[in-house]
């Protein structure tokens, strides 16, 4: 919890701080994610479900940027272990984070026939995210169960509409498996997608 403050504290130090620069402008967003566990000896099934994010980030720089955030993750998934209470039974758990992207990118104005311009962005970077719950669930896969420390790389485009929306479709790939289990491998791989604004 601890560190959960800190990282709140210190993105609300940069978004405090970069209101007075002209190169930097600050955002929230909000979607949902499509996510899954790569093979895990762990597990006898899994199946991607539909979860939620939302964040907020400060966007330094203009044609090229870079962009730090913080997000709350809610990634569900409907799974069947090797050990579980009961042989056989499937159910649905959300693991929930807190994860702080810092992305690289490049924005080009797309020209219209009509003669308008859509901002278009490509970006790519990593992110550390922790485990700060998992829901209520048949199967005894608690918080502990879950590793606290988890890393992954993020790509994705983006689009801004009416100069004020903004929509990404982002895709982030787990470096770090999971679960704590030392027979466990697999990682979470999330596909999402979000509606968001910047000023």
């Amino acid at each position: 919890m601890k560190k959960t403050l800190l990282l709140l504290l210190f993105f609300s130090f940069i978004f405090t701080a970069s209101a007075q620069d002209n190169n930097i402008d600050l955002g929230a967003k909000l979607g949902f994610n499509i996510s899954n566990i790569s093979k895990d000896p762990t597990l006898v099934e899994e199946s991607a479900g539909v979860g939620t994010e939302f964040g907020v980030f400060a966007r330094i720089g203009e044609r090229f940027y870079v962009q730090p955030g913080i997000d709350f993750v809610n990634n569900k998934l409907t799974i069947q272990r090797t050990v579980q209470p009961r042989s056989g039974e499937r159910d649905e758990v959300r693991f929930r984070y807190f994860r702080a992207p810092v992305l690289l990118g490049w924005e080009s104005d797309y020209q219209k026939r009509s003669g308008g311009s859509i901002p278009f962005r490509m970006m790519a970077g990593p992110s550390f995210a922790y485990n700060i719950g998992v829901s209520d669930n048949n199967l005894d896969v608690r918080r502990r169960h879950v590793r606290n420390a988890q890393f992954a790389l993020h790509g994705g485009i983006g689009i801004k509409l009416l100069r004020l929306i903004e929509l990404d479709l982002m895709y982030a790939h787990g470096l770090t498996s999971v679960f704590n289990d030392d027979a466990a491998d697999g990682k979470f791989r999330n596909f999402s997608l979000t509606v968001g604004f910047s000023i």
